[in-house]
């Protein structure tokens, strides 16, 4: 079936844009996939990389008793703003709290606390006590990079939106018969670009939603700066209430202390006890022990899309300062949450967000392929040798970025367990270990010259190392797969049946892959060594 599709001159127009903005951000945007794959279970495989997570959740909690344990623990810690708490969770039964630190001659510091509700311990959080989840999620917007890494990832965004759409455009014309005489036979050119085309189609749309959702996001500050000048007269506050009406309520720094608020626990049972069927994620109090302070919780079903809210309490009394559910919320409120349901998959539970994360290895797929295809079509004869030796560098190096970045997360998962979490400076080996991994796996994969013979390689380290994350959490902490299932550890046991099917599959894959390129690529190699 073929449709009708662009004329020659604006073809060629698209197809040159599409190739150009494609390939330049080509192993930056799978990075990103890849490393959004697995933010996507951060909650998921928090317990994994931290074993003192691994109790039994709590509901019954006194948080103005944590509060007072903190300020014993940190006379400096302060509570009469931003006091952020994230409320335990069958993915983290540990209650987290952040604050500021004010110390006379200094500037505020915000500092976290991780409290355990089993054991009563209270332990700091600062830097993060663990790093698996943390890592990852900063890496999918390259916030590794000081200053400039999430505006880069946001206009990568940007530039994927185009490429997926021109992408689309050229490919209109016969896209049904590419989808459906797709074949692993034919030259290697003709191999790429069906698997190109396919399963781009297959992820356009999810690949769309990201790069849009993404670019939002990263990009806000941009985007909501001519509104503030304009329409609010340079008052961010003004435009905040908007968005997010618990921001406009305005608070006296010299409002009179007072014992006589009522206890968080209390709000909260309240609050359950109002909506049985959603459950509160995190808690953002102001003012806490004066008698203006306000308690904003967000309530979440993450059974609906549109599942989820906001209510601000005063602790005086318990009246609603600001009550924003489902079925009462504005359209600006509905779109900015729909927005981050939609980008994070909070909505569907876990079979959701596997399905996100085929999609996004689908995607990092889709890139590799387009890689490929770009250097394949140029080994032709109107190319030089020196170009094709060019080409052939550009794809080494492309390459190698992206395959070492598979056996350099199996890297971080084993440095988390195996660096002593006791060491304040936990944190910055397994980032260091995980950084440095990546590096010399880059330069191997260089050293490798020919693309089959690397992805031999990577398939094979990626096996080793995915084999061994079972076998470190087992000797590190106990909690072999059937121990851990046994005890209802089920995150736990999950992330290590993860890997070990990990393992074994690119072991296997390993196998299938033959030590020979193609022939133009060999004479290439031959000439650049």
């Amino acid at each position: 079936m073929k449709l009708k599709g662009l004329g020659n001159r604006a073809y060629n127009i698209m197809f040159h844009t599409h190739t150009v903005s494609g390939i330049v951000i080509s192993f930056a945007l799978y990075v990103i996939f890849f490393a959004g794959a697995f933010t996507l279970f951060k909650d998921e495989f928090y317990q994994w990389e931290n074993p003192k997570a691994r109790v039994p959740l709590v509901s019954d909690i006194d948080y103005d008793n944590v509060f007072r344990q903190i300020k014993r623990k940190n006379p400096y810690f302060e509570t009469d703003k931003d006091l952020y708490v994230a409320i335990p969770s069958k993915e983290n039964p540990l209650i987290n709290i952040r604050g500021r630190e004010v110390k006379k001659g200094s500037e505020p510091a915000y500092v976290g606390f991780i409290y355990n509700p089993v054991s009563h311990e209270l332990q700091s959080d600062t830097p993060y006590t663990t790093t698996v989840g943390e890592t990852l999620y900063r890496l999918h917007f390259l916030d590794q990079l000081p200053l400039l890494g999430r505006y880069l990832a946001g206009f990568i965004a940007l530039f994927f939106f185009f490429a997926s759409l021109t992408g689309l455009l050229i490919h209109w014309r016969n896209i049904f018969s590419k989808f459906y005489g797709y074949s692993l036979k034919g030259t290697w050119r003709q191999i790429w670009t069906n698997a190109h085309t396919v399963f781009g189609l297959i992820g356009l749309p999810f690949q769309m939603m990201y790069a849009i959702t993404g670019a939002f996001y990263l990009l806000t500050l941009l985007i909501l700066a001519p509104a503030v000048m304009v329409l609010y007269g340079g008052d961010q506050q003004k435009l905040l209430s908007v968005i997010r009406p618990y921001e406009g309520i305005k608070f006296d720094p010299k409002s009179p202390e007072t014992t006589k608020n009522l206890s968080i626990s209390q709000i909260i049972s309240n609050l359950k006890t109002e909506h049985p069927d959603y459950h509160l994620t995190f808690l953002n109090i102001d003012n806490y022990g004066r008698e203006d302070g306000v308690m904003t919780t967000r309530i979440v079903d993450d059974r609906h899309f549109t599942g989820d809210g906001i209510i601000s309490v005063r602790l005086r009394d318990g009246k609603k300062v600001v009550e924003v559910i489902p079925g009462n919320k504005a359209y600006v409120e509905s779109v900015l949450d729909g927005i981050a349901r939609l980008h994070f998959a909070k909505f569907g539970g876990l079979l959701l967000k596997t399905v996100y994360f085929i999609l996004a290895l689908f995607t990092c797929f889709v890139i590799i392929s387009g890689v490929l295809l770009w250097k394949e079509a140029r080994n032709k004869k109107n190319y030089t040798e020196k170009q094709k030796r060019f080409h052939h560098r550009v794809t080494m190096w492309y390459l190698s970025i992206c395959f070492g970045l598979f056996p350099a997360t199996a890297i971080l998962f084993n440095a988390e367990l195996l660096v002593s979490s006791e060491s304040s400076k936990h944190t910055f080996w397994v980032n260091t270990t995980f950084f440095i991994s990546w590096l010399m796996l880059i330069i191997l994969g260089l050293i490798c010259k020919t693309e089959t013979k690397m992805t031999k390689v990577f398939l094979v380290l990626t096996g080793i190392f995915s084999l061994i994350i079972p076998l470190t959490n087992g000797l590190k902490t106990g909690d072999w797969i059937w121990v851990a299932l046994f005890k209802s550890n089920y995150f736990v046991a999950g992330t290590d049946i993860f890997w070990l099917i990990t393992g074994i599959s690119t072991l296997f894959l390993s196998l299938l892959v033959k030590n020979k390129s193609t022939v133009v690529s060999r004479k290439v190699v031959e000439e650049i060594a």
